[in-house]
């Protein structure tokens, strides 16, 4: 037995290194990142480092392949996977802007899947760049199977079973599912990929990553190409009365006769 598990990844610029004055936006409604370093959407991150863990942990043989969708940036990231020893580094090349385009990006992925069957593919809950979080179960949607979210870990049970662990808002969860699904990973306990060695990345460092043309149905690219028609700054501000007074018991005063005295009196 066999398990073809797929780990889905975005490579992000870091926002952390942009300057103040570095969040101008041009005529495209793009700020400029080009000058600042990449790293790994840090949710895809986890997914990657728990899909290692999880091949190293089961019982047969699995198949990982990574697989992401943008441009030559993601190369030596892929590269870096080969090391860690994926067996296959793929990137679905478009030109496309695909930041606020979910449904585009989901479309991609299942296309690749459709032809390269796969039973469990495994990403970041949700990327820093167009904050959607809506892509693994727009995949799941598209494909027809499952969707864990939350998930923070993933075992074998069995021949035909995953047990997987996932955050509730009342705790934690553990489910049983049969493949093929989609596991959306959350705050994982393992947050890191770790670095491959010297040797490691010697020994790869003739595998090609492999590049597709990635296959957006025409009605997805109309909604890849639509055009942003303006930004706002989300007011997270939380509502509040200032209280005046000539000192603190003044102020109590107020506050209860003001305030908290309907209040009770509806308790």
């Amino acid at each position: 037995m066999i398990m073809d598990v797929l780990v889905c990844f975005k490579v992000v610029p870091d926002l952390d290194q942009l300057p103040p004055g570095g969040w101008e936006i041009d005529s495209a409604l793009r700020v400029e990142t080009g000058f600042v370093k990449t790293m790994l959407n840090p949710y895809d991150e986890s997914a990657l480092e728990l899909a290692l863990r999880f091949a190293e942990s089961a019982p047969f043989p699995v198949k990982l392949t990574a697989l992401t969708v943008g441009g030559r940036e993601a190369e030596s990231y892929l590269k870096t996977l080969y090391a860690l020893r994926f067996d296959r580094a793929v990137r679905l090349e478009s030109d496309a802007d695909l930041r606020f385009s979910p449904e585009s990006v989901a479309a991609a992925i299942c296309a690749f899947v459709r032809h390269n069957p796969q039973d469990l593919i495994i990403m970041g809950r949700q990327s820093g760049v167009g904050d959607n979080a809506a892509t693994p179960l727009i995949t799941a949607e598209m494909l027809d199977w499952p969707c864990i979210s939350q998930v923070t870990g993933i075992k074998i049970r069995g021949e035909d079973w995953l047990e997987l662990g996932s955050m509730v808002d009342d705790g934690f969860l553990r489910q049983l599912a049969r493949p093929p699904l989609v596991a959306a990973v959350g705050n994982a306990p393992h947050a890191y990929l770790r670095v491959p060695t010297l040797k490691e990345r010697l020994a790869c460092r003739d595998k090609k990553v492999e590049v597709i043309e990635a296959a957006i149905p025409a009605s997805e690219k109309k909604a890849a190409g639509c055009a942003l028609a303006g930004l706002a700054v989300i007011d997270r501000r939380r509502a509040g009365v200032k209280i005046e007074g000539a000192n603190p018991q003044e102020k109590a005063r107020r506050l209860y006769q003001e305030y908290l005295k309907g209040w009770l009196a509806e308790l």
